[in-house]
């Protein structure tokens, strides 16, 4: 997979915020029968909230008495309201029971206890005793400790309930304006917003005021008024006592009504959709990846919920900072792991090459070699991906045949144990390899040009864990898969008086399969795309030897190797994983078509024993910078 997928990703989800941000309406149905219905997200367009955030449409609705008219119940169905809170007093409910919604579930919570029984005599008061009787009717929401008890099991059961809740009063105004102001200021929507969403029921309810207010003597016509509707003065006089009993909202939520952190972030996952998270119009490469797709999950199950995810997501906005997840969700350790997978039978063959030649044997004579491998490499972080590591340890067997003056032959068994490790993840492998060669000098195995191919296949064990900061868990995956890589080479041996030189150039071809699999342990666990690719690369290699020294009965053999590859394909190796239905593409750290070695061997033989060691440096373009070494131990038959 190319990496312009990327920035066609992240077009795509900058376009698809910007259309949100701009559709805004709402087209909330009004209601025959329940003249005091709306949703709680806005009046004609969704309300804006703090952090570039958007209330959600069809979440928690707000109204008075359920006394459906026409089609209203078929309506409040089309809205999937599968729960109704009745706020009023088993009195209220006695006297006007609600008609629900088909299949809906009913809970009811009294808010103002004594059973709701108090007698207003409006002939004996002012529009004055009205707003001091409210005002002190909302201050009780705060003050009150059986009302406090209420709302708190109120707003649990908002958190709990699945698809659309409605909640009500018998007018849908003190009781469920409070309600409503509350959810608002959980949302982070503006004062001005919330004042103004409470002072719609006038307007709502206007025609059937006016048509009360037609009946009734003009005496009574401006106080009757004042309790059938709401004033500013009222909700702000709650409000205030908020601050002055507790100090804070968020105070009065947690001390005055019981919630935990956890349901408070689960109310405000079912409210809100953020457009973008903390600093994701900054990021790019992987981490833009992954910070776009923990915007997408926002529209999954996991959002809204009593999840690590909605948890991990709503702190986040708080605090401001993804905390880096946005550079582990994306699972780039993956992408590393397929990139080194790739490049490692060139490692295997360079290690061979000292081995393999069949240069000062005899005619039929056998080589049995045994080798120990271990390497490092680093890649530093970059604008694309995190900084990653590879280690790898292993060990080969074989043995060497060389059949006359032009031919040898060769065979190997190898087990190489991988550990690559970046953004919070690790994989290891474990490959299983056999190796099959031969070279064929158009004068002699000793002196000349010469041809050689030489072929690998390996077995891989994958097995993975990726840390998904503390409160995400562990995301971890097992798969196997194969790999089957051939060379090709044309070398020269030349031999001068103090030293000899083998250029040589190869192409090489290796095909990685690695199989899908469905990470576990993690509500972020990715289903990760199996990995089919083919790298083809350019080799030149050129071994410096210094003609053989005696050393008491050892002959010794010092020589400097150089090396250079040219990969053909795209400089990076992508993953793609898939969450909900959203995907998620990250890059390899390591993107260089261009590697260089350069090392130093020393080969020591007494009779028919050899013993060499290998010692090279790698880098790469991509500020990548590693070391490897090896022993071999040969003994000639």
């Amino acid at each position: 997979m190319k990496s312009s997928v990327q920035p066609l990703a992240l077009l795509i989800s900058l376009v698809c915020c910007v259309a949100q941000a701009d559709d805004l309406s709402l087209s909330t149905p009004r209601l025959a029968g329940i003249d005091n219905f709306r949703d709680v997200a806005g009046l004609t367009s969704a309300y804006r909230t703090d952090h570039d955030g958007v209330m959600r449409a069809g979440v928690f609705y707000r109204s008075n008495a359920l006394t459906p008219q026409g089609d209203d119940l078929a309506v409040l169905n089309t809205l999937k309201v599968t729960t109704v809170i009745d706020l009023r007093s088993p009195t209220e409910v006695a006297s006007q029971q609600d008609s629900l919604p088909a299949n809906s579930r009913y809970v009811n919570v009294d808010l103002i206890g004594s059973n709701g029984a108090f007698v207003i005599d409006l002939s004996k008061m002012t529009v004055g005793d009205v707003d001091t009787m409210m005002e002190s009717g909302e201050r009780s929401f705060v003050t009150s400790d059986y009302t406090r008890q209420g709302l708190g099991e109120v707003f649990r059961e908002l958190a709990s309930a699945d698809e659309a809740t409605l909640f009500h009063c018998t007018a849908g105004k003190d009781r469920t304006g409070w309600v409503s102001a509350v959810l608002q200021t959980i949302a982070g929507v503006s004062q001005d917003d919330i004042m103004a969403n409470y002072l719609a029921t006038n307007a709502y309810t206007a025609p059937r005021i006016n048509a009360t207010l037609s009946t009734l003597p003009a005496s009574m016509r401006d106080t009757y008024g004042a309790l059938m509707g709401v004033r500013a003065n009222w909700l702000q006089a709650g409000l205030d006592q908020v601050v002055a009993s507790y100090g804070s909202m968020d105070n009065y939520l947690k001390q005055g009504l019981g919630l935990d952190q956890a349901t408070l972030y689960v109310l405000r996952g079912k409210m809100v959709r953020y457009l973008s998270l903390p600093g994701q119009t900054a990021f790019s490469g992987n981490a833009a990846e992954g910070a776009g797709l923990l915007n997408a999950l926002q529209d999954s199950a996991l959002s809204g919920r009593y999840t690590a995810y909605n948890y991990y997501l709503q702190n986040a906005i708080d605090t401001g900072s993804l905390a880096g997840v946005e550079k582990q969700v994306g699972g780039q350790v993956h992408a590393d792991a397929a990139s080194y997978l790739l490049r490692q039978p060139s490692r295997l063959y360079d290690a061979l090459a000292p081995v393999i030649s069949g240069q000062g044997m005899q005619n039929e004579q056998s080589r049995v070699w045994l080798q120990g491998l271990s390497s490092y490499l680093g890649t530093d972080s970059s604008a694309q991906a995190s900084a990653s590591s590879e280690h790898t340890n292993g060990a080969m067997v074989g043995v060497t045949y060389r059949v006359n003056d032009r031919g040898a032959i060769n065979g190997g068994l190898a087990y190489s144990h991988g550990a690559v490790s970046s953004a919070g993840g690790e994989v290891k492998t474990n490959t299983t390899a056999l190796s099959l060669g031969g070279r064929y000098a158009l004068e002699t195995l000793d002196s000349g040009p010469w041809l050689g191919l030489q072929g690998s296949a390996g077995y891989i064990d994958y097995q993975s864990e990726r840390h998904l900061n503390g409160v995400l868990g562990t995301a971890s995956g097992d798969s196997n898969g194969q790999y089957f890589s051939g060379r090709a080479s044309v070398g020269w041996l030349t031999n001068a008086a103090t030293l000899s030189l083998t250029p040589a150039l190869g192409v090489q071809v290796s095909h990685l399969n690695i199989d899908g699999f469905q990470e576990s342990g993690s509500e972020l666990a990715l289903d990760m795309a199996g990995v089919n690719e083919t790298q083809t690369s350019l080799t030149a290699d050129l071994g410096i030897n210094i003609q053989p020294q005696t050393a008491g009965n050892w002959t010794l053999m010092p020589g400097i190797t150089l090396g250079y590859e040219r990969v053909l394909n795209d400089d990076t190796t992508a993953s793609h994983g898939t969450l909900y239905g959203f995907g998620v593409d990250q890059t390899s750290a390591f993107g260089s078509n261009n590697l260089y070695k350069a090392g130093l061997q020393l080969s020591a033989s007494y009779r028919n024993v050899t013993v060499g060691t290998r010692v090279n440096y790698l880098t790469a373009d991509t500020h990548s910078d590693g070391v490897s070494g090896q022993l071999d131990v040969a003994i000639a038959f």
